[in-house]
């Protein structure tokens, strides 16, 4: 039972219905899901008869789900499996709390465990007594702890009699290993139409290990924020070529005749999903949960008279993703996508990109890596121009503080004034400014070379870097200039890539030995082709990395047992990356001439004693750390069984923190005589120095 009603505190409810109502839970595993649609479809099922030996006595009707009324699963009765399993896949077992306090004073929860290899989309459901009015309380307050930030909860309401009538809502977690609060925006719309709720946890995320997850409390409320979920996949089709057939060597289009007997499925043993699907009447490839894969010819293409290879993308979820050429050898080499999401993208690839590695006139295979699920049309090699004169979207958008920045061109800034775009210094540069899907670019068209003026002298001697975005179909090269009174100038050899914004950070050291950077009263660009530019400013970098080596420890030598410090000798053996299937990139850098763990891209990390270690008579865990980015991170011990417990580390980002953590923390889940693993998850980049135990 409840030590204290939150709800009842916030709302003066009156106390949980689960105290007064006796109710039961059906629920079953959503295995099903159509793979085409990645949507879960709607359940269907015949209610298991439960087995009533001796469970709580509050299980044998179904809830009701009320404004001021909470589903919060406290039972004064034994503990009972009471939601039923599917072929062992999704295990639901009525638990204690694992971290009562805080948000969350339940003694009990729902624990939820996923087996390795379940359905990336798999969840269970439980239906309520009658459909749920949203009218005074539109959304659902649930509270969730995840073993990760950033997985994604979703929430979907059903009919139970025709689960066809739906309506869902995704989150993502924010912390790992705490009870945090989920609110799911519904509209007062759906009121009346639903009795049923489905659940996913880690929704559509990879599913090969073993996942624990709990909820608890379930509720109405007013106050969630409506969250436009975004499109999974494209509604329009991508965009027509307009090349003639003859200088075309088509892959997959409808518009062209395509190459016959290719293999778009060989089997490479991928994970990819590989479906031909209709996109508004186009036929397009989809690649579903993108690992790689391969396409094969029936014969060798001969594509040495070809000057661009053609490829049209959109994608909702991809962090990354590569095309390869390849032949016979097998040699191949890729080209690596500047990523743009939920909205199709044209790219014509210069066949120079592979045609050092590549034969050209002996093209086997093609191949695409990455992640997420990738739509694409139109993989054609093509002669001449490339189709596209222009960039389709603007240029990224800036994240540096305007406190930071002294901006020249930018709408994300204040700009300094007076300043002359296009002086007459006799330039046969025609310059425009253009809008490009909202935001103002510059454009040079047929530049040869193109000044810049202040209004007055710019001092940027407190800046670190000039920032440039850059787009460009046809330049073969082109350069910057700072330019200060004399007239004295120096430039930026920009390294060229076509057809996609790049943006380019040069130190102001590059300028500095020639310009003065108190005195910078111009910039000039040359070269050739077109080039569109954008943001363009002057700024101070927020530092990545630390610039000075942790604090010196001070513990006697004969008070420590060392895992990882110059200071220390360290226990020997110790395996600082054993491969446990994470992400993190684990290495050993110089900071200021001592030796630092760096985890880059953390989301878990483990570290293996060469044997047990017994720290029982040690006091406190030391740990140094720095972090520029990370928003929570967690220390762990582990001992035999395993048995392992957390420490939450507050983050204090940009400089090093030194945390002694009392092993007391860990002592009542622990063998502190039998350490056998540490343990580091959260996020972002961490280093760490200075581990040790101290008495």
């Amino acid at each position: 039972m409840k030590k204290n009603n939150i709800y009842s505190e916030k709302r003066s409810r009156i106390p949980v219905i689960l105290m007064l109502v006796l109710f039961s839970i059906t629920i079953f595993l959503v295995s099903s899901c159509s793979k085409e649609d990645d949507i879960p479809p709607p359940s269907a099922y015949v209610p298991p008869v439960p087995d009533t030996t001796g469970m709580c006595v509050f299980l044998t009707v179904t809830p009701e789900l009320g404004g001021v009324e909470a589903i919060d699963f406290e039972c004064a009765g034994p503990e009972y499996l009471f939601f039923g399993e599917k072929d062992g896949a999704i295990i639901i077992e009525y638990a204690d709390n694992p971290a009562s306090g805080g948000i969350n004073i339940s003694d009990k929860a729902v624990k939820v465990t996923q087996t390795a290899g379940v359905e990336p989309w798999a969840g269970f459901f439980f239906d309520l007594s009658t459909k749920v009015d949203f009218s005074t309380f539109p959304g659902v307050k649930v509270k969730v702890y995840s073993p990760a930030a950033g997985q994604v909860v979703n929430l979907k309401l059903e009919d139970s009699a025709d689960g066809s009538i739906s309506a869902e809502t995704s989150l993502m977690t924010t912390t790992a290993n705490a009870w945090e609060e989920l609110c799911f925006p519904f509209s007062s719309n759906d009121s009346g139409k639903f009795d049923r709720f489905v659940l996913f946890f880690d929704f559509q995320g990879p599913k090969d290990s073993e996942t624990i997850h709990y909820f608890d409390d379930i509720i109405l409320d007013d106050g969630c924020m409506i969250i436009v979920a975004p499109s999974d996949e494209p509604t329009t089709s991508a965009p027509i070529p307009t090349l003639p057939e003859s200088d075309v060597i088509s892959v997959f289009s409808d518009i062209y005749m395509n190459v016959a007997d290719t293999d778009f499925n060989p089997d490479w043993g991928q994970a990819t999903v590989v479906t031909e699907v209709d996109i508004a009447g186009d036929n397009t490839l989809k690649y579903e949960n993108l690992n790689y894969q391969g396409t094969m010819f029936g014969s060798p293409l001969d594509v040495s008279g070809m000057s661009f290879l053609h490829v049209d993308y959109w994608t909702a979820n991809s962090t990354g993703f590569n095309a390869s050429l390849i032949s016979s050898g097998p040699v191949e080499t890729p080209h690596a996508f500047a990523l743009t999401t939920e909205e199709w993208v044209s790219v014509d690839i210069p066949l120079s990109e592979f045609s050092s590695v590549v034969d050209l006139m002996d093209i086997i295979q093609m191949k695409f890596d990455g992640t997420g699920t990738i739509y694409l049309d139109n993989i054609y090699f093509h002669m001449g121009q490339s189709e596209i004169t222009g960039p389709t979207i603007s240029a990224p958008a800036p994240t540096v503080p305007e406190t930071d920045v002294i901006s020249i061109f930018s709408d994300a800034y204040m700009n300094v004034g007076g300043t002359d775009f296009n002086p007459n210094w006799g330039q046969a540069t025609v310059v425009t400014e253009v809008d490009i899907a909202g935001n103002n670019a510059l454009k040079y068209e047929n530049l040869n070379y193109q000044g810049t003026m202040f209004g007055s002298p710019l001092d940027v001697t407190g800046m670190t870097f000039l920032h440039v975005d850059y787009w460009t179909a046809n330049s073969t090269g082109f350069n910057g200039f700072l330019i200060s009174s004399g007239p004295a100038e120096t430039g930026h050899a920009f390294a060229l890539t076509t057809e996609q914004w790049v943006s380019v950070d040069i130190p102001l050291s590059e300028f500095s030995n020639v310009v003065d950077l108190m005195d910078v009263i111009q910039m000039k660009f040359d070269g050739d082709g077109t080039i569109y530019l954008d943001n363009i400013y002057f700024y101070i970098a927020q530092q990545t990395e630390p610039l000075m080596a942790a604090p010196a420890p001070t513990a006697a030598a004969g008070d420590v047992i060392s895992v990882f410090s110059d200071a220390y000798t360290n226990v020997a053996g110790t395996d600082f990356n054993p491969n446990w299937g994470q992400a993190t990139v684990v290495t050993e850098v110089d900071i200021a001439g001592n030796n630092t763990l760096k985890y880059e891209n953390l989301n878990y990390q483990g570290t293996m004693f060469a044997s047990p270690l017994d720290v029982s008579g040690m006091s406190f865990l030391h740990v140094d750390y720095w972090t520029a980015n990370s928003t929570g991170f967690n220390g762990f011990l582990i001992s035999s069984g395993p048995a392992e417990t957390p420490h939450a580390f507050t983050v204090t980002s940009g400089q090093w923190i030194s945390v002694e953590i009392p092993l007391s923390e860990f002592s009542s889940v622990v063998d502190l005589m039998d350490v056998i693993q540490m343990k580091f998850d959260g996020d972002g980049t961490i280093y760490l120095d200075n581990i040790y135990f101290y008495n």
